[in-house]
């Protein structure tokens, strides 16, 4: 009898929302010239909110005064049987509020503040958090981005 691994589920994600004086918080992707909202990977068996609170003080070197959950978005990998889209990414965005956001200042640590107008210049990573954030599809009546809407 041959048996096989089920696949593993998504990798789970978390990025934070980060707005201070109608600019958005924007840090560098590494090993890119890409951005990305603040956050990144969360480790298996770290709670999300520790791990948000990890990843941004590790990037912009502030702590978080407070954070709401806003949404999930599906992030599609590649193509799988059937033709039908695997979800490799699962992100978790968070309103928050940083204790210190006007002592962030553009460039230092890889960050960036940008404006609504700016953000649909940047090359900003996953291209379908990207693409979600100049739709403007986030709202509190549809907390939940399937990878196929």
């Amino acid at each position: 009898m041959t048996t096989t691994s089920p696949a593993l589920g998504p990798l789970v994600a978390v990025y934070g929302l980060v707005g201070h004086d109608e600019r958005l918080l924007l840090v560098r992707d590494s090993g890119t010239t890409a951005r990305c909202l603040p956050g990144g990977l969360v480790p298996a068996g770290e709670p999300v909110e520790y791990a948000l609170r990890r990843i941004l003080w590790h990037q912009v070197n502030s702590h978080i005064a407070h954070l709401d959950f806003c949404a999930a978005v599906e992030l599609p990998g590649h193509p799988g049987a059937g033709g039908e889209p695997e979800v490799y990414e699962l992100a978790l965005l968070f309103d928050v509020t940083l204790t210190n956001p006007s002592s962030i200042q553009a460039g230092h640590g890889e960050a960036l503040w940008v404006t609504t107008t700016e953000l649909d210049h940047v090359d900003l990573r996953p291209a379908g958090l990207a693409e979600r954030l100049r739709v403007g599809g986030l709202t509190g009546e549809h907390p939940w981005w399937p990878a196929d809407s």
